[in-house]
């Protein structure tokens, strides 16, 4: 299955685009996985993973997964695997090795020309030879779903980095060092893919006024200024301006947003869908999609949360 956009990316790149003046809705939602077929497991156990770096990755999934969850609980049952046959609905497996290749390179360093190290009367630049080490991780990860066999998730992301150290550097960043905090950004990585997100998020409200008489206009300037304060009391003026100029795109798009500022992600998909087609239109398209699909999963991991207790 491939992963599911991440909207809260799209949402946070627009908030931060933002001009200061521009009005923003923040809203609260439920977004599913990117990798939703693995989300939909109860529990989830980490197998053998081969390779030098294996086991420090396992380990780091295990921490990671035993208290990465929505509500900052475990969202997965993790489970120990017995010799007696696999007890979780998924397994996860794969293959872990960094590797470090060294290569010399010149630098220009600051030296001590005139007095000692402790006491330096005068310093200059000189060329010297130093070693470059390039740490490269390259894990790849599979979840197999137990009841079928079925390969839910395999991923492969690389990561590198660079550390060169010339002479008389006071400090070293060793590639141990660095190849720890590549496990623990892999086992981050897997967490962000399987586990579904409740979080708070913005979205830009529309402006543009084109096409709108000048009395309109100055009713839906005011609206929008006063969205901040009065959010429903400007939804409600924007669905009274929509009555008597239907279809405006600013109108349909801020409508949109208080549909799913409350919750109603089936009444903004049919207020996005009738804009223009692409940009932020489509995007809500996609975005209120991906909320009720959120949503379903977040009562149905609740149901089962309360069916298990």
């Amino acid at each position: 299955m491939r992963p599911i956009v991440g909207f809260t990316i799209i949402a946070a790149a627009m908030a931060a685009s933002t001009p200061v003046q521009a009005e923003v809705f923040a809203m609260t939602g439920h977004f599913p996985a990117p990798y939703r077929a693995v989300s939909l497991l109860r529990s989830i156990g980490v197998d053998r993973i081969a390779g030098r770096d294996g086991t420090a990755l396992a380990l780091a999934i295990e921490q990671k997964l035993s208290r990465a969850g929505p509500d900052g609980r475990p969202y997965y049952a993790v489970i120990a695997l017995s010799r007696r046959g696999p007890d979780a609905d998924g397994i996860i497996t794969g293959l872990a090795d960094a590797s470090v290749r060294e290569t010399n390179v010149k630098r220009q360093v600051e030296v001590c020309a005139e007095g000692t190290d402790q006491k330096c009367a005068k310093k200059e630049k000189v060329e010297a030879l130093c070693l470059q080490e390039t740490v490269t991780f390259a894990p790849t990860l599979r979840i197999a779903r137990v009841t079928d066999g079925q390969i839910l998730y395999s991923e492969t992301r690389t990561q590198t980095d660079t550390i060169v150290t010339c002479p008389n550097d006071k400090s070293k960043r060793t590639p141990r060092q660095s190849i720890d905090r590549m496990v623990r950004t892999a086992a981050d990585r897997l967490a962000d893919d399987i586990i579904p997100r409740h979080e708070n998020y913005r979205i830009r409200l529309r402006e543009e006024r084109d096409g709108m008489d000048k009395a309109m206009a100055q009713r839906f300037r005011d609206s929008i200024k006063s969205s901040q304060r009065d959010p429903v009391a400007a939804c409600g003026e924007w669905a009274a301006m929509d009555g008597d100029r239907p279809g405006h795109p600013s109108l349909l798009f801020n409508l949109g947003l208080c549909a799913e500022r409350d919750g109603d992600y089936a009444g903004a998909e049919r207020l996005y869908a009738q804009g223009p087609k692409g940009g932020a239109f489509a995007d809500g398209v996609e975005r209120v999609r991906a909320l009720a699909v959120g949503r379903a999963d977040a009562l149905q991991a609740e149901l089962r949360e309360l069916y298990d207790g």
